[in-house]
């Protein structure tokens, strides 16, 4: 199972999801997914934000990340789209099968993950909270899916 987190320029929210996500396979030991992150609006090659970098090096997992736009091919290697916002679902509607793909919101119930990009380290932190909280949630379909 391959979950593709989306957002808008894949150096906040979209990274900051994989590395949680990745973290969560590697404490908990979670068998058969594994994630990716991609932008809709980016390069390939830019570095994740400062704020989101500092996030994730307290995690004490190897992360590196670059950005990369969404391609045809990233979303047919997935087995699940989940995007930051409603909105980017919209975008992302009818490149993907519907069946795959999801807003956080569809999946958690907590709403949007507002973009923190320029914002302070608080908004960061925010971010990083909301997207632990309903990461368990993300599992959860995943492996309902697999099974």
């Amino acid at each position: 199972m391959k979950i593709l987190f989306v957002c808008t320029g894949n150096t906040c929210r979209s990274p900051m999801a994989q590395a949680i996500l990745q973290e969560k396979i590697d404490t908990e030991g979670l068998q058969g997914i594994e994630t990716d992150s991609a932008g809709i609006y980016c390069s390939y090659g830019e570095p994740m934000s400062e704020h989101t970098k500092e996030i994730i090096e307290k995690m004490n997992i190897f992360f590196t990340h670059r950005s990369q736009p969404v391609t045809p091919k990233l979303l047919s290697d997935c087995d699940m789209v989940v995007t930051m916002t409603r909105e980017h679902k919209r975008m992302l509607a009818g490149k993907v099968d519907g069946k795959k793909l999801f807003s956080f919101d569809d999946i958690t119930g907590d709403g949007d993950v507002i973009d923190p990009f320029g914002g302070s380290s608080s908004d960061y932190r925010a971010v990083e909270k909301q997207l632990r909280h309903g990461m368990d949630k993300i599992v959860g379909l995943a492996q309902k899916k697999m099974s």
